[in-house]
């Protein structure tokens, strides 16, 4: 599997930190839960003995003034549960050190064992949101002090060591079972927490980088319609302007020619329509399947002949195979071979052109070389988008070939291209 790039301020591995409370309401809910919990905890002992008859009440306050601080002290024990969202650890110790100060204020632990569930949630709620070993440091914090405070206070109550090691002992149980099974199920929930959140910001990753690489892929998509265009439009428009100067320097000898000629101008504008149409149609279709195979040279001839109709006196000549040619290099090959004419048929119109075409066993070379234009034709202005020469020395040197292309001593043109083939593709 590939892990997904991290991002800045990502921390794959970090504690879990999403919000226990979701909401204010939530919050509130959760401590009234608790604190009636807890208080019907502590004052079940009184208000059972209230119920049984008159009591020898040792306190100086009154059972009414001290239900009531009894039940604000677990109110306050409740709500220090809320400060788990920003300082879990001083949460923890705020429980810790009410249920102390009763303790030492009343002496009554019997009554404040229902303060240790309180004590096991604030420690839930910290291990879920810190590393298991910081969660298992706090835990034995906690029992120390919490055994600590209890041994202190039967050391003074009693007066005796081994009474209140044996108080303590009986209480260590109670005390700490809670808080070590919070613990362990924070701990689990915040790993559970962890993994959802990883697989979260993985996801997201990856339709990040599924939505960059359809982005890039529509951009390459568009290039290769336009370079497509300009291959196939392009060669068509040429051959229109051609066909129309021809008619038009036949048209006062030669009527009827001039109006056959036309004719070919309607019949080649049917084929830019045409070839336009379908590399447009690439751009509304979703699933789009090619009409037709890449052309290649194997279908040079074809393109010969093409421009032969045209009026373009072209003499071809090919040696060796094309037909076992690697599918790439015999497609760039027709590509950089149909640009060279349509260049010839734009800028030395009517000139003759010869091609040649030689595939060896290491290497493909395909020359074109037209000759100087005559004296009473222009070249064709306007159709040049200054993508064709680069183009093809592009998609030549992507295949570790070379491409030349520049005027010959009598005047003409010549484009040269040779590309390496590997006898093992």
């Amino acid at each position: 599997m590939v892990k997904p790039p991290r991002e800045p301020g990502v921390d794959f591995g970090a504690p879990a930190t999403q919000t226990f409370f979701r909401t204010r309401r939530a919050s509130a809910i959760l401590v009234a839960i608790v604190s009636v919990s807890t208080t019907v905890q502590v004052l079940a002992t009184p208000i059972t003995a209230m119920i049984a008859g008159p009591v020898d009440w040792p306190f100086d306050v009154s059972i009414s003034v001290l239900c009531v601080i009894l039940a604000l002290a677990c109110v306050a024990q409740a709500s220090a549960v809320l400060l788990s969202e920003r300082w879990p650890r001083t949460a923890v110790f705020a429980t810790v050190a009410v249920y102390l100060v009763l303790l030492g204020a009343f002496d009554i632990p019997n009554w404040l064992i229902g303060m240790y569930l309180v004590v096991a949630l604030a420690q839930f709620l910290l291990a879920r949101r810190v590393s298991a070993g910081s969660a298992v440091v706090c835990l034995l914090g906690v029992v120390v002090a919490g055994m600590g405070g209890l041994f202190t206070w039967a050391v003074f109550y009693s007066g005796d060591v081994s009474t209140a090691l044996s108080f303590m002992a009986n209480e260590f149980f109670r005390f700490s079972a809670p808080a070590l099974g919070a613990t362990a199920l924070g701990i689990w929930w915040g790993a559970q927490v962890r993994q959802v959140t990883l697989a979260r910001e993985q996801a997201e990753l990856a339709r990040q980088e599924h939505d960059a690489r359809v982005n890039d892929a529509r951009e390459r998509e568009r290039a290769r319609i336009a370079q497509e265009l300009h291959d196939v439009a392009g060669q068509h428009l040429a051959g229109l302007v051609t066909l129309a100067d021809a008619a038009i320097s036949l048209a006062p000898a030669r009527p009827d020619e001039a109006i056959r000629l036309v004719g070919e101008v309607r019949n080649e504008g049917r084929f830019a329509a045409a070839s336009l149409a379908g590399a447009l149609s690439d751009l509304h279709t979703e699933a789009a399947t090619p009409t037709e195979t890449t052309r290649d040279l194997r279908r040079a001839g074809e393109l010969v002949q093409f421009w032969s109709r045209r009026g373009m006196p072209v003499s071809f000549e090919l040696s060796g195979g094309v037909s076992d040619l690697p599918a790439v290099v015999s497609t760039t090959a027709y590509r950089a071979l149909q640009e060279a004419l349509t260049n010839a048929a734009k800028h030395a119109p009517g000139a003759p052109v010869s091609v040649s075409v030689t595939a060896a066993e290491d290497e493909l070379i395909v020359r074109i070389v037209n000759r100087a234009p005559n004296s009473d034709s222009t070249p064709v202005p306007g159709l040049d988008l200054g993508w064709g020469l680069r183009g093809m020395r592009e998609r030549v040197e992507l295949l570790r070939g070379t491409l030349f292309a520049g005027p010959t001593p009598t005047g003409g043109w010549e484009v040269r291209i040779t590309i390496p083939i590997d006898p093992v593709a």
